[in-house]
């Protein structure tokens, strides 16, 4: 879907801005994928406690080692 131009929201749960703890639950917490190039992933979280944590990016490798925190859930936007 980001390939063709779309934006994603997914459902994570919050402390995903934490992680290297473990995952106390998943979803609950929607962050908008903005775009990937090449193996890089963008996010948009605008409630980050941090800038970084506001505007991140993260290997997509990565991004899959955190699925305790994905609801599996997401919302596809034109």
């Amino acid at each position: 879907m980001l390939d063709s131009g779309r934006l994603v929201m997914t459902s994570v749960h919050k402390e995903i801005r934490r992680p290297e703890s473990p995952a106390p639950g998943k979803g609950g917490h929607l962050v908008l994928v903005t775009g990937r190039h090449g193996d890089t992933q963008y996010f948009r979280d605008p409630s980050g406690h941090t800038e970084q944590a506001r505007t991140a990016t993260l290997p997509a490798a990565e991004f899959a080692e955190f699925a305790e925190f994905f609801a599996d859930q997401g919302v596809s936007l034109t």
